[in-house]
């Protein structure tokens, strides 16, 4: 966008010093006309909005980078989250399964206990 603002005023500029140059007489070159004026004004406001085109673009850009930088936080922060969690799922599992184990175990043992006990009994 910032080059075709410039190939208009360009244009714009290129048209406004050939009208003039068309307009002038030999004796009058020193005489600010209207259109002298107006073309001076293009090219002002030409170079004010390049300027002001090129800062908001620079802004831009420095905002798109913090932008990124502030993703990039919060993507570690969340994954760190992420992964403490997941290490207290697993550590409850671990314990759960523990758990499980040491109760069939315990119901294994109860089962030949109880076997024992009526194998001696007949």
């Amino acid at each position: 966008m910032h080059t075709t603002l410039k190939h208009i005023v360009t244009m714009l500029a290129t048209a406004g010093v050939l009208a003039l140059a068309g307009c002038h007489k030999e004796d009058d070159r020193r005489v600010d006309g209207p259109a002298e004026h107006a073309g001076r004004e293009i090219d002002q406001a030409a170079d004010k909005a390049a300027v002001h085109l090129d800062k908001a673009r620079e802004e831009f850009q420095q905002a798109a980078q913090d932008t990124g930088r502030e993703l990039d936080r919060a993507a570690d922060q969340a994954g760190e989250k992420l992964n403490a969690a997941a290490e207290a799922i697993g550590e409850k599992l671990e314990r759960a399964g523990e758990k499980v184990q040491a109760n069939a175990r315990a119901a294994r043992e109860e089962d030949e206990r109880a076997h024992r006990t009526d194998k001696t009994a007949k």
